[in-house]
């Protein structure tokens, strides 16, 4: 049974399975009335530079009081090529908020994008912003061995490769990642004009460019999780990744999929009353960080 109103169950067939940005317009809409008061009592950092670029900044939310903290960094997606983490008053502060609130640290990460980024770069950016927090936990009462990374749809694409990848190594570095609805796997034949602006267009290299095919170098606990309504190219790479941890660790790790939901409304749920979603993310960060 979902918690999702009865309005937004309705409208969200109606909308297809697609991630177009009108679709997350729409959804947006119908969810921001349902996080009004989210920050309430929250302290919010915005803009935090974790480096020179001016896409590498981070808003950080908390609550005053306490110390050691989980800490929760959500990467955003936008197709490679596009997304914010403040794309308007609301969203994604109601990720931070919504954490906060559970006596977490939330942090909201941007990255440099296609065109003039390519792969890897977004992932390093993950990695400086991570370790940035990690130095500065304590200034927002968090704990520093208590960091839990999740990535939305592009997202989810760039912190599996900074989980996975040789070079990064990054599951050294967090306590456990969520991967929602994303791409792991960059296949010969790909057409797609943001994908290949960020991973490039010579195949030769597609196989070393997808996180995918080095779940069995890495030990780090990781869920996963789809929409009803994702696109398809963006839930059967959340089975094929599913696949490969199951394959690594000797049993299913935990997988979810989100009844009802579309590729937008999982994040755009979490700080309202729909939480089924924001159930399922702070659970995996309790049972990552004790």
């Amino acid at each position: 049974m979902t918690s999702m109103p009865e309005n937004i169950r309705k409208a969200i067939p109606g909308l297809g399975q697609n991630a177009a940005p009108e679709n997350g317009s729409t959804i947006r809409k119908l969810y921001a009335p349902l996080v009004e008061g989210v920050m309430n009592g929250v302290t919010s950092k915005l803009d935090a530079p974790y480096g020179d670029h001016a896409r590498q900044k981070m808003d950080i939310y908390w609550k005053a009081g306490g110390a050691g903290k989980p800490i929760f960094v959500y990467i955003p997606g936008g197709g490679f090529v596009g997304g914010d983490k403040r794309s308007d008053p609301v969203f994604y502060g109601n990720i931070g908020g919504c954490v906060a609130h559970a006596g977490m640290v939330g942090v909201i990460v941007n990255y440099r994008l296609a065109p003039e980024a390519k792969w890897p770069a977004a992932a390093e950016d993950i990695a400086s912003a991570v370790k940035w927090v990690k130095a500065h936990a304590a200034e927002f009462g968090g704990d520093p061995d208590k960091v839990v990374i999740m990535g939305h749809s592009a997202g989810a694409a760039h912190v599996a490769t900074f989980l996975f990848d040789p070079d990064i190594k990054g599951e050294l570095l967090v306590a456990g990642g969520l991967l929602s609805s994303g791409l792991y796997e960059v296949r010969k034949g790909e057409d797609r004009d943001n994908v290949l602006a960020y991973y490039g267009t010579d195949e030769s290299q597609f196989d070393r460019r997808s996180a995918l095919n080095y779940v069995a170098q890495s030990k780090v606990p990781v869920a996963v999780s789809v929409a009803e309504y994702d696109p398809l190219v963006l839930t059967t790479p959340g089975f094929d990744i599913a696949k490969a941890l199951a394959m690594r660790d000797g049993k299913s790790p935990p997988i979810r999929r989100m009844d009802g939901h579309n590729h937008f409304s999982t994040v755009a749920s979490m700080g309202s009353k729909d939480d089924d979603f924001a159930n399922v993310v702070i659970e995996f960060i309790r049972s990552c960080t004790g």
